[in-house]
């Protein structure tokens, strides 16, 4: 009988990453871009969330928003706290 599905390949192909970090980055520049990044998702967040106005499910594009807003404040009192 023969199969109609063929075997997954044996070997897994290498994943390669959507970006890297680079290991020698001061702390301080790395927290000025985790603060940038937090600003356009807060920014992308807020967008939509006035676009749809009144909508289901909107409660949780709110908390999302919030978490990053507290997360770029934590990253900013953190980046103030080193420069100190």
């Amino acid at each position: 009988m023969k199969k109609i599905v063929l075997d997954p390949p044996t070997t897994k192909s290498a994943q390669r990453p959507f970006f890297t970090i680079n290991h020698d980055m001061p702390a301080a520049e790395a927290l000025v871009h985790a603060i940038q990044l937090m600003r356009g998702i807060e920014d992308t967040i807020d967008e939509y969330c006035c676009a749809l106005a009144g909508e289901p499910g909107l409660g949780m594009l709110v908390n999302a928003a919030h978490n990053v807003q507290m997360g770029r404040a934590l990253a900013e009192h953190a980046l103030k706290a080193g420069q100190g």
